[in-house]
């Protein structure tokens, strides 16, 4: 087996090409791991390390900051990405002693060309493992202190106590640094739930069904499903319950027409035409060519024929021949995303003005889906945002400026009995609460 350092120092190369790049956490990690040839241990490891420096920078800098004699901002970018991971190490994992970590990251020096200053980095990451505790027991219940014990940006602490109340908040912030539960959806048009969880189990994959939520699963040890044959790889796809719970809600029936408007990547679009059994018209939409041919592909994969991929851009009006030819309409608008900061950490660094065009964008676009739908037909829109303006503001809008359509009662009992709430046309799904990434559901009904 490679040494460890081999996992620290990919890890390294991908964070500087994070940062120096603005590169996703996840694009460059897996464009990296592509070309490494490192085993399944150290490329578990290279993205721990990855996801866990990103998620918590503003913590672990804050440490630096104050046991480094140079400021993080000056650090040169090897040296401070190094000593991100060290104290990533030295604070967050387990079976690591902390010397070997610091030892490593000691060697990184050398590795990355600034052997010179190993002897800074060994100093500050000792400094870190002598006086983390302390520091963190000094810093005060405000919102600069949750700032630094959650890595999370006062402006967005700010806007969910607004929005959801101190306590949801509180919840809010301890849930964003865990890792999210790994769910998939049962492919019913190649197998069944009973089947799927035998062959699951007898791979040593744990799973257990959600209550409430047809054909969904919760995996356990998902690393062992690399011993799957390949032909079951197409009986399921990974979806969190969030979107399997928006595909329930709409309700659509086989026979039915269905057209999702912002499908890629297609899974709402498969998941649907399950409940539909592959009988009718699912018409997925996206703008651009390449993914329109990834969600086709994919539909043939999985065997489910009645579904289409075209290109169409959703914010402009659709065809004569299409208006109000479809019984349920799908419009998972563009979002800033702040509901699956678990899964991509580096979002929530994002200023809050980058994200002040897309509620007017998403009211354009759910107005512009809205022609689709037929009378007696369904609208749903949903997000995985946690932000109202993009939420209740743009849904409240829409209602406002389209009077042909009114609010449709969700059919998502459990969902609003977990989170103590009347059945509504409306919910917002949180993950202290319902297990899921953070998300919003809507749905109108066109009344004339």
């Amino acid at each position: 087996m490679m040494p460890q350092t081999d996992a620290r120092r990919a890890a390294v190369t991908a964070l500087l090409r994070i940062q120096e790049q603005g590169g996703y956490s996840n694009i460059v990690l897996d464009e990296l791991l592509e070309h490494q040839s490192l085993p399944a241990s150290e490329r578990a490891m290279t993205s721990r390390l990855v996801y866990g420096v990103t998620e918590r920078r503003l913590t672990i800098d804050y440490l630096l900051n104050k046991l480094s004699s140079t400021p993080v901002k000056q650090m040169s970018p090897a040296i401070r990405e190094i000593l991100r991971v060290g104290v990533y190490q030295l604070l967050y994992t387990d079976g690591i002693p902390a010397f070997a970590a610091i030892n490593e990251c000691v060697s990184l020096t050398r590795s990355f060309g600034c052997g010179r200053l190993s002897g800074f980095v060994n100093g500050v990451l000792r400094g870190v493992q002598r006086e983390a505790d302390r520091l963190f027991a000094e810093l005060p219940d405000t919102d600069k202190g949750l700032e630094i014990r959650y890595s999370c940006p006062r402006a967005h602490i700010r806007a969910w106590r607004q929005a959801y109340g101190e306590e949801r908040m509180r919840c809010l912030l301890e849930s964003i640094n865990d890792a999210p539960p790994a769910y998939i959806r049962v492919n019913t048009c190649r197998t069944t739930t009973a089947a799927l969880s035998a062959i699951l189990m007898d791979a040593g994959v744990t799973c257990t069904p959600i209550d409430g939520l047809p054909n969904a699963l919760r995996l356990f040890s998902a690393q062992a499903l690399h011993r799957l044959p390949d032909e079951i790889k197409t009986h399921f796809y990974y979806q969190d319950v969030a979107s399997q719970w928006c595909c329930l809600s709409l309700g659509a029936q086989p026979s039915e027409r269905v057209a999702d408007v912002c499908a890629a990547p297609g899974g709402k679009s498969l998941t649907v035409a399950q409940y539909m059994q592959n009988h009718g018209v699912v018409e997925a939409a996206d703008l651009y060519e390449q993914k329109c041919a990834t969600i086709n592909r994919r539909a043939a994969e999985y065997g489910l024929t009645c579904v289409n991929a075209v290109c169409r851009d959703a914010t402009m009006p659709p065809a004569d021949e299409r208006i109000g030819q479809f019984d349920r309409v799908i419009c998972d608008a563009p979002c800033s995303g702040m509901g699956v900061i678990r899964r991509k950490p580096e979002i929530r660094y994002k200023d809050s003005a980058d994200f002040s065009d897309l509620p007017a964008l998403q009211l354009q676009i759910l107005s512009q889906a809205a022609k689709l739908v037929r009378v007696g037909g369904v609208l749903q829109y949903s997000t995985c945002t946690l932000r109202p303006e993009e939420n209740e503001q743009v849904a409240e809008a829409f209602l406002t400026q389209h009077p042909e359509f009114s609010p449709r009662l969700l059919p998502l009992d459990t969902c609003f009995a977990q989170a103590g709430l009347p059945v509504s046309h409306q919910i917002t799904l949180f993950p202290h609460i319902h297990g899921t990434d953070g998300f919003y559901i809507a749905s109108f009904v066109k009344s004339r």
